[in-house]
């Protein structure tokens, strides 16, 4: 069973799964105890009260008749990350079609550790890089993922060089922050505005805060795009202090 961090609230369990569906993703129905051979299917329509609807693509008679009646895991992959639930009472309809419960409990997976993921427009929310003396650099997240970030800031605005570091750097949001880490830097270009540039950074020796700071910042942005709760995005995120409004 999956760790309650990547459950999504019953409330919005079909609203995520009717906007996954709009997409006709590719899921994979597996056996509760075996995960070798899966079935594979699309997914076709979701009823807040019949439940869910898969077109299984090429199955064979015994494989659909073994599957009637059951309980199967159900793996649907989609951009925005793998959701996985359990599908009750699978029943196969007269048009081929597998149809199983609505789920009580969705769970969404990040894909990848790399993978990079655009955080919600907010215009409170910033990285700071620290200058020293005193000095700090504002600049705004593009994308970000557990190992590194991608930063938009002003052209010379502070020395930029492939290889170099920034210490002391932090995520801020109003008056909320996370714990100080090092960036180092690996790449840059030129933004769409002349006076911008765009800076890829990695984290450099992290410590196990950080690694979990980062985690925790990917997976919350990736549920509440999944919620479709993009507002108040910031709520579950580890370091948040702030009022929940």
């Amino acid at each position: 069973k999956l760790a309650p961090s990547y459950l999504i609230e019953s409330r919005h369990v079909f609203r995520t799964l009717d906007r996954e569906f709009q997409k006709h993703p590719v899921v994979g129905v597996f056996g509760l105890e075996n995960w070798l051979n899966p079935t594979i299917a699309l997914a076709v329509h979701i009823d807040p009260n019949q439940g869910l609807f898969f077109k299984p693509q090429d199955p064979s008679l015994t494989e659909l008749a073994n599957m009637i009646d059951t309980h199967r895991i159900f793996v649907m992959c989609t951009e925005t990350g793998k959701y996985q639930f359990t599908g009750k009472n699978i029943k196969v309809e007269s048009n081929g079609l597998l149809h199983c419960d609505m789920p009580i409990d969705l769970y969404i997976i990040q894909r990848r550790e790399t993978f990079r993921i655009s955080p919600p427009v907010d215009e409170s929310f910033k990285l700071i890089i620290g200058l020293g003396a005193g000095q700090e650099l504002l600049t705004n997240v593009v994308d970000v993922s557990r190992q590194g970030l991608q930063l938009d800031m002003r052209a010379e605005a502070t020395d930029v060089s492939a290889g170099g570091y920034w210490h002391t750097c932090y995520f801020e949001r109003l008056s909320s922050r996370s714990a100080n880490f090092n960036l180092q830097i690996k790449h840059f270009y030129q933004g769409n505005d002349i006076s911008r540039i765009r800076v890829g950074c990695e984290l450099y020796d992290p410590t196990k805060q950080t690694l979990r700071e980062f985690e925790n910042l990917v997976d919350t942005i990736v549920r509440a795009r999944a919620m479709s709760n993009m507002k108040k995005w910031y709520l579950d995120l580890s370091w948040w202090m702030g009022q929940n409004i």
